[in-house]
Formats: structure tokens, C-alpha cells, sequence
């Protein structure tokens, strides 16, 4: 099962940026390398590429990765792989990517591809193309869906656009063309920063995996746009991700006007990542704190990496993002997080679960010593079980 993912997956990364060299001109991985050539082991990619418990989405920005992740999800070799539509956001709106996370799964399972203002960049002119989503009811007959003013309306493709005058009101836009293709509004709402990336970015997978809607907050304030999109949910769940340094009380009691409120929280972007991933309550939440799961891992500096990651918090991969702050080393809690789920088995290896990490991003941003790490601290691990 773990090989024929990583297999399914290795096609994505010819698409990535890792390196284990300094001569950026011929980056691997490369499909073909012989035995026979000189840099054969370089060519191709690994450990920086993929390892046994790892692989690499390697993009040198974030528009790469969100186009390598969309290939790796839908492969487009048949019309079964195809999408349905695909979402389109600008490469500056995290706002816009975190709340698309919903767009990303149940029921329309849009892939997020990046705009450069009103222009396509090749890469993801290219994947578009090659996924040629197949159009649906449910995104309005439209087969690409664009988030905000600034993405253009790709030629042949019939294109519906979801904006408003701030991020806020684009949420609120995003949240009732979900709940119109649902059918009706969902009783769970995530509100986190519209202000703070680094405390946002999770949203988006969860999002994806659960087909609740993201809208946001300001510090000590809640939007109109935002309270009117809490009224149509009708006293919905409101889950608020983030600390009170980013949402605060002020808000939260505004907030707890339109429902009932429930804060998830980490003193740092990265264990507000961890605690988010932990949560669960009443059936919201990843609940992750066993093992057998996928993880994704993005920097918080590239926080338009919350698209690729949507993609990877659903399609049959599931997997919560995870942040890091540092590229040469992981965080200690992201270490020790990990540590807690590492799988391990007593008798029989073959009757255990697993865990995987998909890294967003180059070796810049998230070195090859600490894919290493990660590969080391979530491999199936010999335990002894305590003898009474």
C-alpha cells in the first residue's frame, strides 16, 4: 500500500526544485538516469526527492508546488482523474487560498492553482491544461473557479468568479457558493486571523477534509461581512483557530453572539499548527494523536503553500499541515508531536499503520537534514510490550 503511494506520487516531483548540489541548472529528480552517467545518484533526487517515510512536493515557490500537488491528486490520465473545475487564487491572497481550502474537497474537489496578478504562469497554464477539469453543476457549469479580482479568466474554459471588496467579504463569498453546492450550510465554522497568516494556514486542509468553511476575524474585531455569513449558518459551531494575540477577547464575545464558541490555540504559528492537528470535539477536528496518518509540512514563510496543502488535506490523503519555522532543522514540537504518533509494532510488522510526510517545498525552505529527521522519527518502529 505505502509503495504503490509513493510510486503514484514520484511523477509529481519532476516538478519540484530539491537539490543535493550547489549547480541549480539541472535539478533532479530526473525520470532515465543511468548507471553510466556521472551525476546519476543526483539525478536522481533522492534522499532529497522522496525517502521511505517522506515525499517532496519541491517547488521553488509556491505556485509550483500548488501545480505539483494538483498532478499528484489528479493525475488526468483518464476523465476518472480529472477534476471537476479548479480553483483559481493569486499568488499574494493567502486569505483567498485558506478559505479556497473548502472548495478543495466535498462535494466540488477543486485543486488550488496560482495567478500572478492577472497573468498565468507557465507552470500553471500548463497544468491546467493537462487536467482539463470536466465542468459541473455544483461550480455552476464552470470549470474554473476564481477567487478575488485579480486571477484572469483562462481562454476555452468557462469561469465563475467568487470576490468581494476585502478578504473578509471574499470569504463570506467563498463560504455561500460552498453551502450552495452543499445543499445548505454546514453547523461547524472555523474563524481565525484575517491579519496573521502564520496563525491561518491550517485552515485550509482542514477545511478541505471536513467541507467547513473558513471565515476570518480581525483582532479585536468581527467583519459585517463575517457576521452576516454566521447568521446564514444559524448558530453554527464557531471553532476559532488561533491565540488571543490574533483574535481576542473582545472578538470571541463577539463571535459567541452568532454561536456557540470554542477557541483552538498555540502560543507560536508552529504549535498552533500542532494543537489544531491534536483538537477534537464533537466531531470537528483531525483528533490525531495515535498513529497511522499523513502529515503535510510547509514553512510559515511561504504562506501561499496553504493551496497545495488543501489538495493534500483531502483526495484520499487526509493529512493535517503541520508548520515550520526554521528551514535547516525542525521545530523540537514538531519533533516530539511526531514522536507521540510514531508507529511502532510488537509481532507482526505487516499488520501496522503508518505514517507519511508530504514536505511543501524546495531544500531552501525545508532542508534535506531535516527531511531526514522527519523520515527517522515516523518509520515503523520494534516495541516491546510491558509483561504484567
Amino acid at each position: 500500500m505505502r509503495r504503490s503511494i509513493l510510486l503514484a506520487l514520484l511523477p509529481a516531483l519532476l516538478l519540484g526544485g530539491c537539490s543535493l548540489g550547489d549547480d541549480d541548472s539541472d535539478r533532479p529528480p530526473a525520470l532515465g538516469a543511468k548507471s553510466s552517467d556521472d551525476e546519476a545518484a543526483v539525478k536522481l533526487g533522492f534522499p532529497s526527492a522522496a525517502t521511505s517515510n517522506t515525499v517532496r512536493i519541491g517547488g521553488g515557490d509556491a505556485i509550483a508546488d500548488a501545480a505539483g500537488t494538483a498532478s499528484v491528486v489528479f493525475p488526468a490520465t483518464s476523465d476518472e482523474t480529472k477534476p471537476d473545475a479548479v480553483v483559481l487564487v493569486d499568488k499574494d491572497d493567502w486569505q483567498g487560498a485558506v478559505a479556497a481550502g473548502v472548495l478543495a474537497g466535498t462535494p466540488i474537489g477543486a485543486p488550488i492553482l496560482l495567478s500572478d496578478d492577472d497573468d498565468l504562469p507557465a507552470i500553471t497554464e500548463d497544468t491546467l491544461k493537462r487536467l482539463d477539469p470536466k465542468g459541473s453543476d455544483l461550480s455552476r457549469d464552470s470549470k474554473v473557479i476564481r477567487i478575488g479580482s485579480k486571477p484572469p479568466a483562462p481562454q476555452g474554459l468557462k469561469s465563475v468568479q467568487v470576490s468581494g471588496k476585502d478578504p473578509y467579504e471574499v470569504a463570506a463569498a467563498i463560504d455561500r457558493f460552498s453551502s450552495v453546492a452543499r445543499g445548505e450550510p454546514t453547523k461547524d465554522v472555523v474563524v481565525t486571523t484575517g491579519e496573521r497568516a502564520e496563525y491561518a494556514l491550517p485552515a485550509s486542509a482542514y477545511a478541505a477534509s471536513s467541507g467547513d468553511s473558513v471565515l476570518y476575524a480581525q483582532r479585536s474585531k468581527v467583519p459585517a461581512a463575517t457576521v452576516a455569513a454566521l447568521k446564514a449558518h444559524q448558530k453554527p459551531n464557531i471553532y476559532i483557530l488561533g491565540p488571543e494575540s490574533v483574535i481576542d477577547k473582545t472578538a470571541e464575545k463577539e463571535l459567541a453572539k452568532y454561536g456557540k464558541v470554542r477557541r483552538v490555540d498555540g502560543p507560536t504559528p508552529v504549535q498552533n499548527a500542532i494543537e489544531f492537528a491534536r483538537f477534537s470535539a464533537s466531531g470537528f477536528g483531525w483528533g490525531i494523536s495515535v498513529p497511522g496518518h499523513n502529515f503535510t509540512l510547509a514553512d510559515t514563510a511561504r504562506p501561499l503553500d496553504a493551496a497545495p496543502a488543501a489538495a493534500l488535506g483531502t483526495n484520499g490523503v487526509f493529512a493535517p499541515l503541520l508548520l515550520t519555522d526554521d528551514s535547516a532543522k525542525l521545530p523540537r514540537s514538531v519533533e516530539s508531536y511526531l514522536l507521540d504518533v510514531q508507529p511502532g509494532f510488537e509481532d507482526d510488522p505487516n499488520l501496522a499503520v503508518y505514517n507519511k510526510v508530504f514536505i511543501l517545498g524546495d531544500d531552501g525552505t525545508i532542508s534535506v537534514a531535516a527531511q531526514g529527521r522527519l523520515n527517522e522519527i515516523t518509520k515503523l518502529i520494534p516495541v516491546q510490550a510491558e509483561r504484567p
